[in-house]
């Protein structure tokens, strides 16, 4: 398989996590997406040659080059290092999920439910392809559990830290949302390898959180509870970096 074979496919999968950012959030569905400045449906010719919408001249967002860009080296990545027993072409399914779950998660703060059902169903099937079913299911029980503690570990901090600041805060440290993506991650990964997959997880999370933290003190845009880290990225971090471990 050429390089140039192996770009283009790059570039269409960088399109469609693109597409499936910029959609999903705003209609739940598959639809034309607006231009965020006027509202207005982008013609196919403004979304993917101009990249500006032709009614008031806004362009499209600069994560749309990064994420095009991105697709393109990750892809010509894959080919020198392929993604445990799968195929080149095997792995863009996994790709292009994992990368709109990333940008919508970075960009609103959110895991969609419908993203998370179509993953439930997309991840079973790998995690058969990957290994046996007990193992599949284990992992996505232990994703399920040992997420699901970190969630209401989450809510507990912030009910008694609203309590010493006598006020409310509607910051959360993890959603639900993470749980589902915990849930999906292990059928991935299967059992006992999503265990590894939280702990690299969490050690970035908590490594990034805290270089965050010294440079708002720095700049002095420091907000208590208010500058939350986005957690679905490192928790698809970590169990990606467990298969190539």
């Amino acid at each position: 398989m050429s390089l140039i074979l192996v770009a283009i496919a790059g570039g269409i999968i960088g399109i469609l996590i693109n597409y499936f950012s910029d959609v999903l959030p705003v209609s739940r569905r598959i639809t034309r997406p607006l231009c965020k400045a006027c509202n207005q449906p982008y013609s196919i010719k403004d979304y993917l040659i101009s990249c500006r919408c032709s009614i008031c001249g806004d362009r499209t967002s600069t994560r749309s080059f990064i994420v095009l860009i991105s697709a393109i080296v990750i892809c010509i990545l894959l080919k020198f290092f392929p993604f445990s027993i799968l195929g080149f072409w095997e792995t863009l399914p996994i790709l292009i999920f994992l990368g709109v779950i990333i940008v919508i998660d970075i960009e609103h703060r959110v895991v969609l439910v419908q993203t998370s059902i179509f993953g439930f169903v997309l991840f079973f099937l790998y995690g058969i392809r990957l290994r046996d079913l007990l193992s599949t299911i284990f992992g996505a029980l232990a994703g399920f559990l040992i997420m699901l503690i970190f969630y209401y570990l989450g809510i507990a901090f912030t009910k008694i830290a609203g309590k010493l600041r006598h006020q409310k805060i509607d910051e959360v440290a993890f959603g639900f949302g993470d749980v589902c993506v915990g849930t999906i991650l292990g059928l991935l990964t299967g059992w006992p390898l999503i265990v590894g997959a939280f702990f690299i997880s969490l050690l970035t999370f908590a490594a990034f959180s805290l270089v965050s933290l010294f440079a708002l003190f720095l700049t002095k845009k420091y907000r208590a509870f208010y500058n939350a880290q986005p957690l679905a990225p490192f928790l698809i971090l970590g169990a990606i970096a467990i298969f190539y471990l």
